[in-house]
């Protein structure tokens, strides 16, 4: 009998050893299957996180600077809460796209809550009222009709433009294109309905807004001459913090802000914001690999202890191997196949397994599904070799087991 086929008898003899025993087999697969699954589901979710922090980051527009208004804490050295902020005016608006070239777009914003009413339906939203360029900025399509147009902001033309999940309460699975929305009793009449896009990062759920002509807002609802806030795009990325500061003088000047005193509006650098949603996000997958990584060491020590389980109730059967002329190389080489076969087919179910699990965790959580190839590829190499280095340390005492002590195990 040649070499290879001595191997290929051990080797179907430890397959057979295997299904005399499911229990134990069964759960050495589970081991090994929990683990992958584990650790690629854990990288998934964070992954999922990171994708919808971009995608949030992404709506918000990377080069945007926000100026909104922020309420004075103190006048005349009395402090005040609650009063509604009216120095953002349109004056503030012309001056800083007249003294700051860096700015390629820009849209002021005037935002109310009010009660609508639709399809006999009435609920509480938010009205926001923004110029056409707010779309471009927030980079916000219409999944069905149009967004209103320079044209019909001159002329504070009585059009909206639906959040989708005022859109979904109002006329369910109807299409709302060309009904007619009754915005605090005022008549508007629906021209588009935008994608859906969830809460922002500052979670404010856009869905749940409806957006008319800056004009409208202002003149027909609001009846109001101030702003909310400024969105201004700028045309490089590196010049934000720049950029805001000058922002920031300008408004400063204009404002007549003194030394010490407490301002009536806010620079909101989009940057920083970015940089620190990125850097918890890094943070969050470091720890998440380190958790998969421990899940993967844990499946490989229950790998061990049914392998070495394995090894200790099978002694009698070792010496008698050993005395009818068995190798130390035979047993090693069948305990060892026995439980890499058994842990790398457990792995391979865990992928299948961590796909599954990906899927329902990303739902639930309300996150977009991520499955990194490059990931579960590395866990399953991983496990693999964990899994062979746990398996070894068993059928290598196995094969040192002395045949006479072996047989006279109890």
């Amino acid at each position: 009998m040649t070499r290879w086929q001595r191997q290929a008898r051990l080797i179907g003899a430890a397959s057979r050893q295997a299904l005399r025993y499911p229990l134990r087999s069964l759960l050495v697969v589970g081991c090994a299957a929990m683990g992958v699954a584990g650790a690629v589901t854990a990288v998934n979710y964070a992954s999922g996180g990171r994708q919808q922090v971009l995608e949030q980051i992404q709506r918000l527009g990377t080069n945007v600077i926000n100026v909104s208004a922020q309420q004075s804490r103190a006048v005349a050295g009395l402090a005040r809460t609650g009063a509604i902020v009216t120095t953002l005016r349109e004056a503030d608006y012309v001056a800083l796209r007249r003294e700051l070239p860096e700015i390629v777009r820009a849209s002021a914003v005037a935002t109310r809550s009010q009660r609508i009413k639709g399809a006999g339906q009435s609920k509480v939203a938010g009205i926001v009222g923004v110029e056409p360029d707010w779309f471009t900025i927030r980079r916000w399509d219409a999944v069905e009709g149009q967004l209103f147009d320079d044209v019909e902001l001159r002329r504070s033309a009585r059009v909206a433009v639906l959040g989708a999940g005022v859109a979904r309460d109002l006329f369910g699975s109807e299409s709302a294109l060309g009904e007619r929305l009754f915005i605090n009793q005022v008549p508007f009449e629906i021209v588009g309905v935008l994608h859906e896009r969830g809460p922002s990062l500052d979670s404010i759920n856009e869905d749940q807004q409806v957006y008319v002509p800056l004009t409208a807002a202002m003149r027909r609802l609001m009846n109001v001459d101030h702003y909310n806030a400024l969105l201004l795009e700028i045309r490089d990325w590196t010049a934000m913090d720049r950029t805001a500061a000058r922002v920031a003088d300008v408004m400063r000047e204009r404002h007549r802000a003194r030394a010490g005193q407490d301002e009536d509006f806010r620079v909101q650098n989009q940057k920083a914001l970015v940089d620190a949603q990125l850097q918890a996000s890094a943070q969050l997958g470091f720890f998440v690999r380190w958790i998969g990584l421990s899940a993967l060491l844990v499946a490989g020590l229950g790998v061990l202890a049914m392998a070495w389980i394995a090894v200790r109730d099978r002694t009698r059967e070792i010496g008698t191997r050993r005395a009818l002329g068995a190798t130390r190389d035979d047993i090693f080489l069948q305990f060892a196949w026995e439980a890499i076969a058994l842990a790398a087919l457990g792995a391979a179910a865990g992928l299948a397994l961590g796909w599954v699990a990906s899927q329902v965790v990303a739902a639930r959580a309300g996150l977009p599904f991520v499955f990194e190839r490059g990931t579960a590829a590395g866990a399953l190499a991983a496990a693999l070799l964990l899994n062979v280095l746990f398996a070894s340390w068993p059928a290598r005492r196995a094969a040192r087991l002395d045949p006479i002590l072996a047989l006279r195990h109890e």
